[in-house]
C-alpha cells in the first residue's frame, strides 16, 4: 500500500467518525429537559413535566399511563385530566 492510498484511507476514516458524531440520534431530536422522574409508594412510575405542570403516572410495568393530572399551583389539588385505573390492585 503506497503513501497516497494510506493517507486517503486515514482521511476517510477520520471523516466518517466526525460525521457520525455530529448527526443527532432520534432520541436527541426530542427535548426532554424539565422532565422529572419519580416513583410512588405502590411502584408506579411518574413523570412531571415542569414546563406545563402535568403529571403522568404509569403502571409498575411502565406499559400503560394510568393517570394524567395538572398542577395549577403548589398546595392546590391536582386536577384530573384523565384517569385510567388498572383493573387489579396488584398491577
Amino acid at each position: 500500500m503506497n503513501k497516497t492510498t494510506a493517507f486517503l484511507l486515514i482521511v476517510i476514516i477520520a471523516l466518517s467518525f466526525i460525521l457520525g458524531t455530529t448527526i443527532p440520534s432520534k432520541a436527541q431530536n426530542k427535548n426532554y429537559t424539565g422532565i422529572q422522574v419519580f416513583i410512588t409508594g405502590n411502584n408506579r412510575v411518574g413523570f412531571l413535566d415542569q414546563s406545563n405542570g402535568r403529571i403522568y403516572l404509569y403502571d409498575s410495568n411502565i406499559s400503560q399511563c394510568t393517570f394524567v393530572g395538572q398542577i395549577q399551583s403548589l398546595g392546590d389539588p391536582i386536577q384530573v385530566i384523565s384517569s385510567n385505573p388498572p383493573t387489579s390492585l396488584n398491577q
